[in-house]
């Protein structure tokens, strides 16, 4: 018989932030159903399996979301969802800036938000329901 190895699960990511408000960057996720911690000196606002670490930046013109420079992706994250179609119904609810889509297939959807500080935030996966 054959031993198995046994090897740690990884359930989850952290993606920091450089932000130019603390309250301005937290109020903006805190709309959206983020759930908000205070832990060592940085806000930690998490929904689902997702989780931002807010840090202020000491000169605001450091903060240059990737998707900003010539050359960056077009998201400086990216989280998935099983109803992006909610989500995005969701978002729109709360005056939420939607750059790029929604963009719904039978096999992919995906839409990218602006947040308060110019990060964009693209959710990709499948939808609750026939989009129209």
């Amino acid at each position: 018989m054959s031993e198995q190895a046994v090897v740690a699960n990884i359930s989850g990511s952290s993606i920091v932030l450089l932000v130019r408000d603390i309250q301005v960057s937290s109020d903006f996720y805190k709309k959206l159903g983020f759930s908000y911690e205070e832990i060592g000196g940085h806000v930690h606002v998490a929904r689902g399996n997702i989780t931002f670490i807010l840090h202020a930046a000491i000169n605001p013109e450091d903060v240059r979301p990737f998707s900003s420079v010539a050359g960056g992706l077009y998201f400086d994250a990216f989280a998935y969802t099983d109803a992006v179609d909610l989500w995005v119904e969701e978002c729109r609810s709360q005056g939420v800036e939607i750059v790029n889509g929604p963009n719904y297939s039978e096999h992919w959807s995906e839409f990218t938000i602006k947040d308060a500080d110019g990060y964009r935030i693209s959710f990709g996966g499948a939808v609750s329901k026939k989009a129209d």
